[in-house]
């Protein structure tokens, strides 16, 4: 009895949807879709704000260099009903979502 409940949690969590996914009417945003994406499933966002960041990454053992990336956050507040959103994408693609508290 143990093994089967064992399978159906994992073959539960195998199709179930990303943590922090964020749904807009039938379908999920998550983390890897472009900004395209993200407008087409859920439509322009309340508030968008960019900004450039420099990110230092390592290139070899000894050698690390900076790398200027695009930050840009999109706000979705889709009423007093639910949570707003923010949703965070670094060179166009969705990288984060996060829940804004007041």
């Amino acid at each position: 009895m143990t093994r089967l409940r064992l399978l159906a949690c994992l073959l539960l969590s195998a199709f179930s949807a990303p943590a922090l996914a964020m749904r807009c009417g039938n379908d999920l945003v998550y983390e890897g879709m472009t900004r395209y994406e993200v407008r087409k499933t859920c439509g322009e966002p309340q508030d968008i704000s960019k900004r450039n960041a420099v990110v230092y990454r390592r290139v070899h053992p000894d050698q690390v260099v900076a790398v200027e990336i695009e930050v840009e956050e999109w706000i979705y507040d889709r009423g007093s009903n639910q949570l707003v959103r923010r949703l965070v994408f670094v060179d166009g693609r969705l990288e984060r979502e996060e829940v804004v508290s007041d």
